[in-house]
This record gives structure tokens, sequence and C-alpha cells, in this order.
């Protein structure tokens, strides 16, 4: 069952990348360079901004320390919003300081579910994991994400694959489910909340949200941190004129 509730999630996490914990994870980040993960993201993140050929504002949801900061192209205003404090300190000197070439950077300390962004619209927008992992991926945020883009934009995301994460024994009690008292069936639903998703769930809310299209791949982490399967999605947002031939 997929959990609709960030605040507990929120808390959680600004209970776990405190001070110590953040300074761990900034230094991670001088080790990450050399693992196949940031391989993968950093050259995607440069083609999706570079794909635009013109300026750009650029929104991460979670940036942390700043890790991708140096991989955005054709960047004039990028705006990180994170929950932790230490982490957004941290990211004043983020990884690759010297090859970030943004003009202007703003850090946000919040939750993107509840900040206030006003009329502030973006090009590119992306979370790299974040949502359905840290924090759930909603209907609510879906809905969010797209009335921040302006027309003509794009968000980027990946999402925890729940079917990698399955073991054995919850496969089993998966299977037997539709045969299992109704306590124990209460029990089970409790206990399976999750922001994790499958393909299928993903699909579903991408499907039945505003945005033009979509695609969704599939991404097996190699260490770094990094774990399991991830889901990646790109979603377009069109034009006032294009809107209606993708309707």
């Amino acid at each position: 069952m997929l959990n609709t509730n960030h605040t507990i999630c929120d808390e959680k996490t600004v209970n776990l990348y405190n001070q110590d914990y953040s300074e761990k994870y900034r230094h991670f980040d001088d080790l990450y360079v050399d693992m196949p993960d940031y391989n993968h993201f950093v050259p995607l993140l440069q083609e999706l901004t570079a794909s635009f050929k013109r300026p750009i504002k650029v929104l991460e949801v979670g940036c942390g320390t700043g890790r991708y900061f140096h991989a955005l192209k054709n960047t004039v205003e990028l705006t990180g919003i994170d929950i932790s404090g230490p982490m957004l300190k941290l990211a004043e000197t983020p990884l690759k300081s010297e090859e970030v070439n943004i003009p202007v950077i703003n850090l946000i300390e919040g939750s993107v579910f509840d900040y206030d962004f006003g009329n502030e619209k973006f090009d590119f927008i992306y979370s790299i994991g974040v949502l359905a992992e840290h924090a759930p991926f909603t209907k609510e945020i879906c809905d969010k994400l797209f009335s921040l883009l302006n027309d003509d934009g794009a968000i980027y995301f990946t999402a925890v694959d729940l079917n990698d994460r399955k073991n054995l024994k919850r496969r089993l009690a998966e299977t037997a489910y539709p045969l299992l008292p109704g306590k124990i069936k209460e029990a089970l639903d409790k206990r399976w909340v999750t922001n994790y998703m499958t393909h299928d769930d993903l699909d579903k809310m991408m499907s039945e949200s505003r945005f033009d299209d979509y695609n969704i791949s599939y991404y097996k982490a190699e260490g770094g941190g990094w774990k399991g399967a991830h889901l990646e999605c790109i979603a377009n947002k069109y034009d006032t004129i294009a809107r209606p031939l993708f309707v």
C-alpha cells in the first residue's frame, strides 16, 4: 500500500540527516565520483539540461549537499530545496564546485510538499533518491510539480522499485494473501505501507496525471550507496498550443 502521508517521513528525514550524518554524506560525495552510479546520473542530467538549447531555471527536490549541481547545463538559476539544514549548509560548497557554472543559486530549507513557491516557475525539475524513497510520491506532489513547470518544461525523478525489494517471505505472503483471515490482512496492510512503488504503481500515477507524456525506465543501481533497482521517469509539459495534440 502506498504511503500518502509525508509528515512522518519528513520528520524521519530531518532526524536522519543531522550534522554528523550530513558531514559523512558530503565526504562520500568525493568518493562517489568514481562509482558507476555517478557515471549514470551525471551524464543523464547533462543531456537533459543541454537539450533545452536555451537558458533555463531549474529546481532540485531534495538537493542535499549539491551533489549534482555541477552536472547542470544552460542553467541561469537553480533552486535547491531540502528539509535538512545541515545538508543545505554543505551545499554552499558542493561537489566539484569549481565546475558549477550557475549565476544564481537559491537554497531553501523546507519540505517541497508544504513550501509555497508563489508564482515561481521552472523549466526543469529533478529529484534523485528522494521521491518514492525518503518521501512518498503522491498525486498531490505530482500535481504540484506539474504546476511549477513552465510550458515546454520537463521533470526527471527516480523511485525505488518495490518489487526488487521484496524477499521470498514477502512474495509468499502476497501469494497467500487472498486466503488469509481479515485480521492478518489488516496487519499486513499496515506493515506493507511504503513510499516505494512498483512499475505499475508509477505508470498508473503518471497516466492519471496532468503531464502530456512520460517515459519510465529501469535502472539497476551498482554500489555507491544505491541498492537494488530504481525506476526513472521523465515527463513533459507541453505548451497550450501543442497540448490538445496529446489529449
